[in-house]
């Protein structure tokens, strides 16, 4: 419970003038709405049972005067009711939904502040649906705190005061079915608590395996396999649908004991009320305005249920949004971190290990430097542990053994946001985003001009591509640039990179996927934006680093070779042995394309 109080406290304070206010409208609005009942009463007792008694009211004209002031009053009270209930619901809606917000912003922050490895190990689709139903049900619960519980407090605490104040036998009475009352809700929301966590589950399972489906869908298209997807979000909705039924028991359950307690507790409020009406201890008015206020105690208890319901459905989601709040960021800026405007450009990695786990190390002992300007490509086979060498670089993850450092200074001492601004990076397969070709150069360079933009365009290449659009620059990509081909994509992504104006640029695997007419392109475009920063090249195909300064074969995360490619090429060894196998392949499969268009 404390662990629950002290997550949500940090949103309250935030709140707690406007809160303070919240709980002003109410005291007013219940007061002046209790007030409603007295007024009705008195209507009864005295204009109605002494409507002819001339003692009372000797001339029509005094009965009407008096009755008159009486309604004015009425109207009055109920007027002033309805303005401070609306003044309460809209600081109500506000405010929650502020909160609400305020909880998704934070969740968010922290998930996007997280390393690369705690997105590796989670579905995208439901560690959202946890943030967004965080959201919703927080919303939900502060709103029943400020509307309901709140002003039910208020309402029940005034009418018992006064209930015992008027006649302390009939307050009894009133108070003593409450906790038996309480003591049942909390009984049978129980087991709603426990539901709704099946449910929360279930649906965070569905919205992450269809948010998946959906986001992969060319491979879910390109296998057939729509089948097996339908079928496997059929089946978690069963299972959602069954706990809901579950639930729906449960909850009617709750209203028919919570119906009995409570309509035994009028009648018995009612019956001891009229034994003492005729005993002469209280009057007609008195049994009737008890009546009334029986619904203002007994009808704020019957939701209760909802109530509970609502704030059991609203820790569940703040005890499951903590499962993600509770992990720490590993990889972050030390408080007095470099923040330099510009960057040499000189890499190196002294002696660097690492591994994902302790089973197999991906990279041993690896050492190598590259000066400002210079041109170091990566080569190897696939698991070779070329990537890994760039996602150190980028303090993706951390070496560990070893240092890598960038200006003679370890990366660990430089801002990370600093850090990623004077890095460009080009990946093999590069993620647009579902808006315009210019957005999406100008992505993580936001108010770059438009004449920067068509500069970055013409260094990647890309000049000839936009004038076959129509809208040019203005071109939708499609959801991940499904409307771009591969070729197409990377140019994209290189100017994005150059746009940026680093000081090193990192291409990784950048041609793998591509055909020869792009990859020559691409190449065209690397060598073009390589001129003046220290670029590092990772590739499997060898034919796209010929002109690096020096090349590095790794193998099983080993360094084997190092030297220019005709120096490499001189040595005969593993680097040779392969760019002549590449080569051969290359010129196969040229000849046989060759003889197919025959």
């Amino acid at each position: 419970m404390f662990k629950y109080i002290k997550f949500l406290s940090r949103y309250f304070k935030e709140e707690r003038k406007n809160i303070a206010l919240i709980f002003v409208f109410v005291m007013l609005s219940q007061s002046f709405s209790l007030l409603e009942p007295v007024f009705y009463t008195r209507i009864l007792d005295r204009f109605l049972r002494d409507s002819h008694n001339l003692t009372k009211f000797p001339t029509e004209h005094a009965f009407f005067v008096a009755l008159g002031i009486t309604v004015l009053a009425w109207i009055g009270s109920a007027f002033a009711a309805r303005i401070f209930k609306n003044l309460q619901q809209y600081f109500v809606n506000t405010v929650s939904d502020r909160i609400g917000i305020n909880v998704f912003n934070h969740a968010y922050e922290h998930v996007i502040s997280l390393p690369i490895q705690f997105h590796a190990n989670q579905k995208t689709g439901e560690v959202f649906r946890k943030i967004s139903k965080a959201r919703e049900d927080i919303t939900t619960l502060f709103g029943v705190a400020f509307d309901k519980i709140f002003q039910n407090a208020f309402s029940i605490s005034a009418v018992l005061i006064y209930i015992f104040i008027r006649e302390w036998r009939v307050g009894i009475i009133a108070i003593i079915l409450v906790p038996v009352f309480i003591i049942a809700t909390s009984f049978f929301t129980k087991r709603v608590k426990k539901i709704q966590g099946e449910i929360n589950k279930t649906n965070e399972k569905l919205f992450g395996t269809s948010f998946e489906a959906l986001n992969h869908i060319e491979v879910v298209k390109s296998f057939a396999s729509e089948e097996h997807e339908i079928s496997q979000v059929r089946d978690d909705n069963k299972l959602a649908h069954e706990n809901v039924k579950k639930k729906t028991i449960a909850y009617q359950q709750l209203f028919f004991v919570q119906g009995t307690i409570v309509n035994l507790a009028r009648v018995s409020l009612i019956w001891f009320g009229s034994v003492l009406a005729f005993k002469g201890i209280l009057n007609f008015s008195d049994v009737v305005l008890f009546g009334v206020y029986s619904f203002v105690i007994y009808q704020p208890l019957y939701d209760l249920g909802d109530i509970y319901a609502k704030y059991q459905e609203g820790i569940s989601a703040v005890d499951r949004l903590q499962t993600i709040m509770s992990e720490k960021a590993t990889i972050f800026s030390k408080p007095n971190a470099l923040k330099p405007k510009k960057l040499l450009g000189r890499v190196e990695f002294k002696n660097v290990s690492f591994s994902y786990n302790q089973e197999r190390e991906i990279l041993k002992d690896v050492s190598f430097k590259v000066e400002p300007g210079k041109k170091l490509a990566i080569v190897g086979l696939s698991g070779s542990g070329k990537s890994t060498i760039v996602k150190l670089l980028l303090r993706f993850y951390e070496p560990t053994k070893g240092e890598v450092l960038i200006d003679g200074k370890n990366i660990a001492d430089y801002d990370l946001q600093v850090l990623h601004k004077r890095i460009g990076l080009v990946l093999q397969d590069n993620i647009l985003f579902n808006t315009t070709l210019s957005e999406n150069v100008r992505y993580g360079t936001f108010a770059a001009s438009a004449q920067e933009v068509s500069e970055a365009t013409a260094r990647a290449y890309l000049s000839s591509f936009l004038k076959k659009l129509p809208l040019a620059l203005e071109t939708l990509v499609g959801e991940r640039g499904v409307k771009l081909s591969g070729g197409e994509k990377q140019r994209v992504a290189i100017a994005r990179s150059i746009i940026k104006k680093p000081d090193i640029l990192i291409f990784d695997e950048a041609t793998s996927s591509l055909d020869s007419h792009s990859e020559e392109m691409i190449k065209e475009a690397i060598s073009e934006v390589s001129k003046e920063v220290t670029s590092i090249t990772v590739a499997h195909r060898f034919s796209t680093v010929v002109n690096a300064d020096e090349i590095i074969l790794l193998e099983n995360g080993e360094v084997q070779e190092r030297g220019t490619h005709k120096k490499l090429l001189a040595q005969s060894g593993k680097y040779a042995k392969l760019y002549r196998l590449q080569t051969q392949r290359n010129v196969e499969e040229l000849l046989s394309a060759s003889e197919i268009d025959i």
